[in-house]
């Protein structure tokens, strides 16, 4: 005697549920909203020490409440100036990279806080170059090359509020200690003057000031 069972459109539904919820809320994606309309209006006094990302992705296990993350930050301006027979080009470029694991604790009403471990690279780059001419007519080069490089390793802490589905606001602190390479150079003509040379080791506090917006897909 064979039984066969077929499963009701409930439990079919069920099944679909959860197999879509499982896809859904696996992976997030955060936006820095602080920094990026910062950005936007031209304005970037804030750092990368002020605002250690300004995109993130994690990877979610929805079973234990735990999370991988990866965020990056990064801006490139460059600036031309032209008068009284010189010529002046400077150009900054900057980028940090964060790799880190998060654990969350449900605190109900959609709020939870999280907490864990990061690890940073940091790389700046400021470069100014100026042309002139010589009381002879002659040209003069003169540049001016800084460089930042290092990383940091810490604890990172925060607080959100999952008020749709797939969106979450948050805001977070970090306490990281960090280690940066700084070189400085002044150049005329192909003549070099090392400026500065120097290693720092710091550690650096944030308290919230950025708001983050995250999404889940």
């Amino acid at each position: 005697m064979c039984l066969i069972v077929f499963p009701t459109m409930e439990a079919q539904t069920l099944g679909t549920r959860v197999t879509l919820n499982d896809s859904l809320k696996g992976w997030e994606i955060t936006n820095n909203v602080t920094l990026a309309l910062s950005r936007f209006s031209g304005n970037v006094t804030r750092n990368l020490n002020d605002d250690p990302y300004l995109m993130m992705v994690r990877k979610v296990n929805i079973a234990n409440q735990t999370a991988w993350r990866m965020g990056i930050n990064g801006f490139r301006r460059k600036t031309e100036d032209f008068s009284f027979g010189a010529n002046r080009t400077s150009e900054e470029n900057s980028a940090s990279l964060v790799l880190g694991r998060e654990w969350r604790q449900d605190l109900g009403l959609g709020i939870y806080c999280y907490w864990g471990l990061d690890a940073r690279g940091i790389w700046r780059q400021n470069n100014a170059v100026s042309q002139q001419f010589n009381d002879m007519g002659l040209p003069i080069e003169m540049k001016t090359l800084a460089q930042d490089f290092g990383g940091g390793f810490g604890g990172f802490g925060g607080i959100a509020w999952q008020f749709k589905n797939r969106i979450t606001v948050y805001t977070e602190s970090i306490l990281y200690g960090q280690y940066i390479n700084t070189k400085r150079e002044f150049i005329v003509n192909q003549n070099v003057t090392s400026l500065e040379n120097k290693n720092v080791f710091s550690v650096l506090p944030l308290v919230p000031v950025a708001l983050f917006l995250s999404v889940r897909f």
